[in-house]
């Protein structure tokens, strides 16, 4: 793990984060967003170098099922020592979100216990 953790430090800090469909937002938002929810959000620095997957997955809405990408992030910890994986947890540390459309919405961030703290991209419109 250590290895691992130690790459990521290294690695250069980003700006924005590319998005599926394409977008450049500016991550200070999401960090902003998260600092003013502090300690109910966490939000590590440099999760955009964690190792990641896309994944179709389905939501349960007050409308019914929805069907939706993710980009999900997986924090060192649960690659390295997965017994110590919430069983609640799905998508990884951090996930972009997007809408039946495509169109990224925003990060989702877990916060134990199969909790997630959404963070909301400020220029989305549903």
């Amino acid at each position: 793990m250590g290895k691992l953790s130690r790459r990521i430090r290294e690695a250069p800090e980003k700006e924005y984060l590319h998005t599926l469909d394409g977008l450049k937002v500016r991550l200070q938002d999401f960090f902003s967003q998260c600092q003013d929810n502090a300690p109910d959000c966490v939000l590590f620095a440099k999760f955009y170098h964690w190792d990641n997957e896309v994944k179709q997955v389905v939501s349960i809405t007050d409308t019914g099922s929805v069907g939706h990408r993710i980009r999900a992030y997986y924090n060192p910890l649960s690659i390295c020592r997965p017994q110590k994986i919430h069983p609640g947890r799905t998508h990884g540390d951090v996930a972009e979100f997007y809408d039946a459309w495509g169109q990224f919405m925003g990060l989702a961030v877990y916060m134990g216990q199969g909790q997630y703290f959404l963070l909301y991209y400020s220029s989305y419109q549903n």
